[in-house]
């Protein structure tokens, strides 16, 4: 009779092999989690099926030799403490902290290096285990010091997965959890009741919660599909880069011959993606990728490249593609075209290679080279550039707000003054606003600086009191992409009761960065009627420069309408820009708004604006941009005066 019950073995082995029977079954993305949780299902198998022979041999020990029974035990013993070594490796590979690599190195190093030399020595030493002269198996003095180095990797092993546990949700928090306190857990029940060897099941029940939880291969497919996505393909170009291995990218966007494509919006457009997705998958298979709506690529190194890959890719678009929408069948031809491009010297990272793909010039060669490409590049990694600049310009509070006057004709007076805000970088000195402005609103970072700044805004006017130094209100701008927020209302508000501000002291500037279509133009209407309700005003700005046309002056309920420099500037070297200028200022002035113009640089300037009934003015020639210290002096300075 067995001294153990095997049958929590059995089930192990049962349960790890249909795990490792569903982990070949899908089409797994490789990554080195997925390769250290394979491993962690072989030991794991390993040492089940090891173990039910220790049972064997320990039970029956006069049956082989003393010898083989300690090997049994060994080669056991080896694969149990390995697990906790793999979890460990395993969870390093989740949360990626780069300061935690070397010490997750050495610990692991250490532990295998410490059992292995221990276990291996143990049939002379029998320091962990051995059998007596009676062949009963026992265990030596430094046994419990396997059950220690095991408990020093569990807690390493939860020490980083706790740092960084807000990169993953409550399933996975517990799956974790779970296989530390399964595997504390299995020791405690078998101190209690050590016929029942339950510890290998455990691992194989916590092994399927950890493949539930991270193993999820959806994450790198395409919807429904077995075609990659975009996260995989950025994982690919980085093994590529790091291996500094060439690969050669076949880029495939398509059209639709029949007009009606876009008639089924996104979710139609969507199901058309995966039909194609599927053909390029069944022709490709682990090569293909979906990396944007109708943007594909094939991947594939120069030693395995197709030169019949262009063919292929045209042979998956010969036949229609049928989609079912709302229960109609719907066929589309489609067209496809191609763009190859080569890397061999340059090794790109996978969110600018998307970008490239989705720009115009990508798809206007059929070949891209290393040096073109790195050419075409320049751009997409300086706006990346700019946008870790800008992150970390909001997380640390670096922006700074400066506040350059305007003059009030009429008065003489410096009654207002528009908000800029500037950052500053300690290698580039001042970037330009004009090139940040516009790469945080294509990457959604426009309502935080906006915030920011009309914060900052509400603060200095509280602060400083700069009514009483003849401020009516300051202008703060505003782009037509924060207007696209219902909440902006309510944000407002919040902010100007928070610093007791009243809504008379701000005049808001409707921007030219950003374009905005007749659906958007009728919301943005509507938000600054609700807005004007409140007490603020608005101010048109850089009429003239192509975004504020003539209906756009007459639809948005505006008080001031800026003028473009470049309008002014132009008006002084040509007549006929001059006419255009006045022209301008009349029509202006015709529909009930106030005039201002930007870019007032010389006296004759101003003497030719006041003389067509220019209202404000603003540039270098009264006051350049000032940080609020600076604008403070500027006002005392000027409070006693009348510009003429």
């Amino acid at each position: 009779m067995l001294l153990y019950e095997p049958q929590y073995c059995i089930a192990s082995v049962v349960a790890t092999l249909i795990l490792i029977l569903m982990y070949f079954m899908k089409r797994n993305y490789s990554t080195k989690h997925n390769k250290i949780f394979l491993i962690m299902l072989v030991d794991n198998l390993l040492a089940s099926a090891i173990n039910i022979l220790t049972f064997y041999v320990i039970t029956f020990p006069e049956r082989h030799s003393v010898l083989f029974n300690t090997a049994v035990n060994i080669i056991y013993l080896i694969l149990y403490n390995f697990m906790g070594v793999l979890f460990l490796l395993y969870v390093d590979s989740l949360t990626k902290i780069k300061k935690a690599r070397l010490f997750v190195t050495i610990m692991s190093g250490f532990i295998i290096v410490y059992d292995v030399l221990l276990l291996l020595t143990t049939y002379k030493t029998h320091l962990i285990i051995y059998f007596d002269e009676n062949l009963v198996y026992r265990h030596g003095p430094l046994m419990m010091s396997l059950y220690v180095t095991a408990f020093v990797a569990v807690v390493c092993t939860q020490i980083l997965f706790f740092l960084q546990r807000r990169k993953f949700n409550s399933y996975q928090v517990f799956a974790v959890s779970g296989f530390i306190i399964g595997v504390f857990a299995s020791i405690i029940f078998q101190m209690i009741f050590p016929r029942y060897v339950i510890s290998n099941f455990t691992c194989a029940m916590t092994l399927f919660f950890i493949y539930t939880a991270f193993e999820n291969q959806a994450y790198y497919l395409f919807n429904d599909t077995l075609c990659y996505n975009q996260r995989a393909f950025h994982k690919t170009i980085a093994r590529m880069a790091k291996r500094r291995k060439p690969y050669v990218i076949i880029a495939v966007k398509y059209e639709s011959k029949e007009e009606s494509v876009s008639h089924y919006g996104r979710s139609g457009m969507g199901l058309l993606s995966m039909k194609v997705a599927e053909r390029l998958c069944a022709e490709f298979r682990r090569k293909s990728y979906n990396v944007y709506n109708n943007l594909f690529v094939i991947v594939s190194t120069h030693d395995s490249l197709d030169s019949n890959m262009k063919e292929r890719i045209n042979k998956c678009f010969n036949k229609p593609f049928e989609v079912v929408f709302h229960d109609e069948i719907l066929r589309y031809s489609l067209v496809p075209k191609t763009t190859v491009i080569s890397v061999s010297k340059l090794f790109p990272f996978g969110y600018e290679l998307v970008e490239f793909l989705r720009s115009a010039d990508a798809f206007s060669r059929s070949y891209t080279s290393d040096d073109a490409l790195g050419d075409a590049l320049v751009p997409i990694k300086r706006e990346r550039s700019l946008v870790r600049r800008l992150e970390r310009a909001l997380d640390q509070k670096e922006f700074k707000v400066y506040y350059q006057p305007i003059l009030n004709v009429y008065e003489g007076k410096y009654t207002c003054a528009e908000a800029l805000v500037r950052l500053y970088d300690e290698e580039e000195g001042f970037i330009n606003p004009e090139e940040f402005i516009r790469v945080a609103e294509r990457n959604g970072l426009i309502d935080e600086i906006g915030t920011f700044v009309f914060e900052e805004v509400c603060r200095f006017i509280r602060d400083s009191r700069v009514e009483d130094l003849g401020v009516h209100y300051i202008e703060i701008n505003l782009s037509p992409k924060q207007t696209n927020k219902e909440e902006l209302v309510l944000m407002l508000k919040g902010i100007m009761d928070k610093y007791n501000i009243s809504p008379s002291f701000l005049n808001l500037e409707i921007t030219e960065t950003a374009e905005i279509g007749a659906d958007e133009m009728k919301g943005l209407g509507e938000l600054m009627t609700n807005l004007k309700e409140q007490g603020l005003t608005f101010s048109l700005d850089d009429f003239g420069s192509g975004f504020a046309a003539i209906d756009y002056l007459i639809q948005l309920p505006v008080e001031i309408v800026k003028i473009d420099k470049m309008i002014l500037w132009n008006a002084m070297e040509d007549p006929s820009s001059m006419a255009v200028l006045r022209n301008t200022m009349s029509m202006i002035s015709e529909v009930g708004k106030k005039v201002l113009v930007e870019g007032v640089e010389t006296k004759e300037m101003a003497d030719i604006l006041v003389a067509n009934g220019c209202d404000y003015m603003q540039g270098y020639l009264y006051s350049r941009p000032l940080p609020e210290d600076e604008y403070i002096v500027f006002l005392n300075e000027n409070k006693d005066k009348i510009v003429r």
